[in-house]
């Protein structure tokens, strides 16, 4: 588990209460650990120590990596903290508010619609950026090799089930027999470790194919049912199509 362990001797008094709506001093509730995390959206601006005790749970840092396999990034953020970006195409909307009400608890501001060109025609892309938190520093040392998003042989120890669902709602590819990873930002290096991951965490046969000059992961059809009993229950009803052979809209009839 990603949590740094944090020496707390009379820092209190950095943290201004009032900023946490109907704080009760006396309460001895027990909060579940894996609990859902509340939103902090528009919240004042969060103190040293307050970034530098968030913690992740395990489904928050099983989303992160979900997202970090697709098209999450990093960006610098306060002092020597990053902070995690992720865009989504406005077409996406269902799965990117699922990401975006999940992780809600690690940002300051609802996201935000901006839009691009591509060959002429307009695109709307949605975009949710986190605080800087000193626990992003791990992720960010777990991802990036050389200054570049990369993949490490550590990741076999954080890729969970939830992980590799909410990667197949980012970046999968649903086809005729097979699921395809599009793993175009990573190297042929970084996807051959990733097909190593997949065989040895979840026994999934899969191969490397190109898509122009990209490496992409091909999830044999072989392998498609052992797929959906690891993921399913995990993906949303919008992203579905992607384990079975069909379209999106296909989809959304049902």
């Amino acid at each position: 588990m990603l949590i740094p362990v944090i020496p707390v001797i009379n820092k209190w008094n950095k943290i201004e209460n009032s900023i946490f709506p109907n704080n009760n001093h006396n309460s001895t509730a027990i909060i579940n650990f894996n609990s859902k995390l509340d939103s902090t959206i528009n919240l004042p601006r969060f103190t040293k120590f307050l970034r530098d005790i968030t913690y992740l749970n395990t489904l928050s840092l099983d989303i992160f990596i979900g997202i970090l396999l697709g098209d999450a990034y990093f960006k610098s953020g306060k002092g020597n903290n990053v902070r995690i970006g992720f865009k989504q195409s406005i077409i996406n909307f269902p799965f990117f508010w699922t990401v975006f009400t999940q992780l809600s608890h690690y940002c300051s501001s609802i996201p935000r619609l901006e839009f691009t060109k591509l060959k002429n025609k307009k695109y709307g892309l949605l975009i949710l950026e986190t605080r800087s938190y000193l626990i992003f520093n791990q992720l960010y040392d777990l991802f990036i090799i050389e200054g570049k998003k990369g993949i490490k042989e550590e990741l076999y120890h954080y890729l969970s089930p939830i992980s590799l669902a909410y990667w197949i709602m980012c970046d999968g590819l649903s086809n005729q027999y097979g699921l395809t990873l599009c793993t175009d930002n990573f190297t042929v290096k970084d996807t051959i470790t990733l097909i190593n991951i997949l065989k040895l965490r979840f026994n999934l046969d899969c191969s490397l194919h190109y898509y122009s000059k990209y490496p992409r992961i091909y999830v044999k059809a072989s392998s498609m049912n052992q797929l959906r009993l690891i993921v399913e229950r995990h993906i949303i009803p919008f992203s579905q199509y992607k384990l079975h052979k069909g379209r999106r809209w296909k989809n959304s009839i049902n």
